[in-house]
């Protein structure tokens, strides 16, 4: 199990190292400027020739290792240095190489210089220096413009009047839409009157939307209000109509009773007389709480 796990590793390290290799492939010299009067400058404020270098493939391609250069006869006259993390180019994304003889200015400096006044070949080969993955002829050229492809990485190169370097060569500066419109509306009435209508149509559309809104909310509400109001109103009847007297209760319980059988009180006609054991009125109750006066025996 272990030697199969080891061996895949080193497998996909293989197949990684083998896409790296292959990958150079899709390197592309995009663009070149020959005659630098006032175009880009370099980071040591020199104006030399520069030739641009485009990643076509939708990877990451490692340049370290690859040759450049001027002469068919010498295919490995520059070698990119392998000690820069820069040399790793994006996909579709590009890197500028500086031909202008200063190798100890840095990676990205040859140790060649294009000349403005005749034609240049250049050159690009993988890290053995014998597969060509790149050639052109830059013809002359007039001060500032250079010679590259119309869209980036495509083969058929020609002169572009506005070089682009470190940036995409095709750049769209105009509408065709736009153009048209310009062309048939020169003063700008058309468009003023366009937006303008656009924007009442829109405040119209919105005052309508609203409108219908505000309609349907206070339908909705007066509904809710007068259901509420008759649920509020059959309450009170209902209330009205269960208030009765107490009396009327009264006598309602009392018949009630009466027709369960329950007891009544029945006035009797005959007088009854009781002997009372002790006559007196209550009013004259105290005389019975008086001492007996005291009696004087005779001898």
């Amino acid at each position: 199990m272990i030697r199969k796990i080891i061996g895949s590793i080193i497998l996909s390290i293989g197949l990684v190292g083998g896409t790296y290799a292959q990958s150079t492939s899709a390197l592309r010299i995009n663009e070149v400027l020959t005659n630098n009067v006032s175009n880009y400058m370099d980071p040591f404020g020199n104006r030399g020739a520069w030739i641009e270098i485009y990643n076509n493939s939708a990877g990451t391609v490692q340049m370290a290792g690859c040759f450049i250069t001027n002469d068919k006869n010498n295919p490995k006259k520059y070698m990119i240095s392998k000690g820069d993390l820069r040399t790793q180019i994006g996909p579709r994304q590009v890197v500028l190489l500086w031909a202008d003889s200063y190798p100890h200015h840095g990676t990205f400096h040859t140790n060649f210089s294009l000349d403005p006044d005749k034609e240049n070949y250049i050159a690009l080969y993988d890290a053995s220096g014998k597969n060509l993955i790149d050639e052109v002829t830059v013809p002359v050229l007039e001060a500032d413009q250079s010679f590259g492809a119309p869209q980036d990485g495509a083969r058929d190169l020609k002169i572009l009047p506005h070089p682009t370097p470190e940036a995409s060569n095709f750049v769209i500066n105009n509408n065709p839409k736009v153009d048209k419109f310009a062309e048939h509306d020169p003063n700008g009435i058309g468009m003023a009157v366009t937006a303008m209508s656009v924007v009442f149509l829109a405040l119209i559309l919105l005052y309508l939307v609203f409108r219908v809104i505000g309609k349907i909310s206070v339908r909705l509400s007066t509904k809710r209000a007068m259901k509420a109001q008759g649920i509020s109103g059959k309450i009170k009847d209902a209330r009205e109509e269960s208030e009765i007297p107490g009396a009327v209760l009264a006598a309602i319980t009392m018949a009630l009773n009466e027709h369960q059988g329950g007891d009544h009180d029945y006035e009797e006609t005959v007088l009854t007389i009781h002997r009372v054991t002790r006559n007196y009125s209550p009013w004259s109750s105290k005389i019975y709480g008086l001492r007996e006066v005291p009696q004087i025996k005779k001898r």
